[in-house]
């Protein structure tokens, strides 16, 4: 039987197939148990490294993760916690440890909420000075360097179909921003990005609902996301529940950046 936490990891490996295709030097292999993926461009663990499919994948990690590290990429393993124990044990056998727990959420179009936020108006940017304004907010909000975002906030990224940058603005200041990904009939949320100031007030559920609604209109009967813990209680608020719980393994020197939602 397939699950709604099914439908949401076949549809992340679907969205991240697409963003790598679209970003330069990304590689995304479906191999035999197991999925490998590299954005040098975005040397952050989350984005480099393997994620088992199935237990048959627990010989293959380390010289998987081997490759990563070959590339000078600092690496990770995303599993679907209880799914694939022995390869957490591996990963644990190779010194790695967990990171963070990421809720796998969804939501269907009939039980999505709104947020009360009429000060608020929602754009959608496609040009280059848009993009690096949204760009400007992510990286505020998750106090990273820009340049670690900057592969997911280009041109030719949002250009792809389905791919939506979304800026919030109250009056003439920049307040939030998130980034949607309609494919077939689930659409994806992430990096919902509110700078400290301006928390607190509903702005991120706004976006994310937007997000969600767009997706809805062309076709998708699902929205789903990776849920930090700062934007977990707000997507509950919406409507969004648990269907899923990702562990995410990385070696304790690997530098530590939040990119989801």
């Amino acid at each position: 039987m397939i699950t709604d936490g099914d439908r949401l990891h076949d549809a992340l490996c679907a969205a991240w197939e697409r963003l790598c295709d679209a970003i330069e030097d990304a590689r995304f292999e479906r191999r035999e148990g197991y999925v490998w993926t590299v954005c040098p461009s975005v040397p952050v663990p989350l984005f480099n490294g393997v994620w088992p499919l199935d237990d048959a994948a627990a010989p293959a990690v380390e010289g998987a993760l081997h490759e990563v590290a070959e590339l000078g990429l600092p690496y990770s393993v995303q599993l679907r916690s209880g799914r694939t124990p022995r390869c957490e044990r591996e990963v644990e056998r190779l010194g790695l440890l967990v990171e963070s727990e990421l809720p796998g959420m969804v939501v269907k179009p009939d039980a999505l909420g709104d947020a009360d936020t009429p000060d608020l108006q929602l754009i959608r940017v496609r040009t280059a000075d848009g993009l690096a304004q949204a760009l400007a907010l992510a990286a505020d909000a998750f106090n990273a360097p820009p340049e670690i975002f900057a592969p997911l906030y280009t041109s030719e990224l949002a250009a792809v179909e389905g791919f939506a940058v979304y800026i919030g603005r109250v009056g003439e200041i920049d307040v939030t921003t998130g980034i949607g990904l309609t494919l077939g009939d689930a659409v994806g949320v992430f990096n919902i990005a509110t700078p400290d100031a301006h928390r607190g007030r509903g702005y991120g559920a706004a976006v994310t609902a937007q997000a969600a609604r767009d997706g809805f209109a062309a076709g998708a009967r699902l929205a789903y996301l990776q849920a930090s813990n700062l934007g977990y209680p707000v997507y509950r608020r919406l409507g969004f529940r648990d269907v899923e719980r990702y562990l995410l393994y990385a070696a304790p020197e690997a530098p530590a950046v939040e990119v989801t939602a």
